[in-house]
């Protein structure tokens, strides 16, 4: 008697589909949720090491009774009225206070932060592996740096996405035109030329004390996205929040600097160099940032922002819907896009008479 054949259980072709089209479904509704996950831990880290910046300030403060400056340098002009020597940033005072003394030690700060009179650095420069150097407290996780930053020089610089706040640009004469132009310096990181005084600059020894409407009403530090275009068609072409608008108007309210920046030309050269090297405090290098159009719009520049600091750096991110900005307390937020404008520049000023409801 023949014996029956062995039953076995299993799908079939159907119910293959089906089970795939399902787990299909299930990561196509997952996958955002741990994409979205993981950009808010993104979120927290850069805010993180804001934080840290931020506390450096402060410990440098209390260590030297005043904020760091940018610019830093020995001074040594070219003598051509031009854009002149290169400087260090405010972040190269810092690295004492946050656990890079060894690399601080690397810079000599007596000579220029670039070749001769320039503000590039080729790599035959005695700072420039210093200036080479990666510093991760300085790196955004959510933005990714170019690898070629040699429009800085042949010493390929390292890159930063932090900014101090330098408050309103000198030719704006407020909310209401309430005050004169030049108007005098109104935000926290103090901007020096070493070559040539610049009158709105104000005094180097700014600290807690020139904070007069309260270090939670003050922004200290933000953050903004690396420029990594290696070609004027690039820079036309890429993020819009890293091309630089042409400001012809002076002497103006914040409303209309805010209005004539979202109607005027891109300049390639003053987008080019944009947190292309963490050590230096050249103006279009963006180490500092002012608070005229709200954060991920615009930038701007006068005529004069590559030798007056006047640069008109808004802060931007690839974070959702916002940036982080720390306060002068060392508290952080995370500030939406849509922020009204008037506190936006409230926030920006450490003496305009004005607090800041979030």
């Amino acid at each position: 008697m023949s014996q029956p054949y062995p039953k076995y259980r299993g799908f079939t072709l159907v119910e293959l589909l089906v089970v795939i089209a399902i787990i299909g479904i299930l990561i196509g509704m997952l996958l955002p949720a741990v994409q979205q996950v993981r950009a808010a831990a993104r979120r927290v880290q850069c805010a993180n090491k804001m934080r840290q910046i931020g506390l450096a300030v402060h410990n440098y403060e209390s260590a030297l009774g005043m904020f760091p400056v940018n610019q830093v340098g020995p001074g040594a002009s070219d003598g051509s009225g031009g854009y002149g020597p290169g400087y260090y940033s405010w972040l190269v005072p810092l690295l004492p206070h946050l656990e890079q003394n060894n690399l601080h030690q690397m810079f000599n700060l007596k000579i220029n932060n670039g070749d001769g009179n320039d503000f590039r650095m080729s790599d035959t420069h005695p700072n420039a592996i210093a200036a080479a150097t990666p510093v991760d407290v300085f790196l955004c996780p959510s933005d990714t740096p170019g690898s070629d930053n040699t429009i800085f020089g042949t010493a390929n610089p390292a890159s930063s996405n932090y900014v101090g706040n330098s408050g309103w640009p000198s030719y704006a004469t407020g909310f209401d035109g309430e005050r004169s132009s030049p108007g005098s310096f109104n935000g926290a990181i103090p901007l020096i030329s070493p070559a040539n005084k610049v009158s709105w600059h104000g005094s180097s020894r700014s600290g807690f004390a020139q904070l007069t409407d309260g270090s939670s009403n003050t922004a200290l530090i933000s953050e903004r996205l690396i420029q990594t275009g290696t070609s004027s068609d690039q820079v036309r072409n890429g993020d819009p929040r890293l091309r630089s608008k042409h400001v012809l108007e002076r002497f103006q309210p914040l409303a209309s600097i805010d209005n004539q920046i979202s109607n005027s030309h891109t300049h390639p050269f003053e987008s080019a160099f944009i947190g292309r090297s963490w050590s230096s405090g050249y103006a279009l290098s963006a180490p500092i940032y002012l608070h005229v159009k709200t954060p991920n719009t615009l930038i701007g520049h006068y005529g004069t922002s590559a030798v007056e600091g006047d640069f008109i750096m808004t802060p931007s991110s690839r974070h959702t819907q916002g940036v982080n900005v720390v306060r002068a307390d060392c508290s952080t937020s995370f500030v939406n896009d849509s922020i009204d404008k008037e506190v936006w520049w409230a926030l920006g000023a450490c003496n305009d008479g004005r607090t800041v409801d979030f």
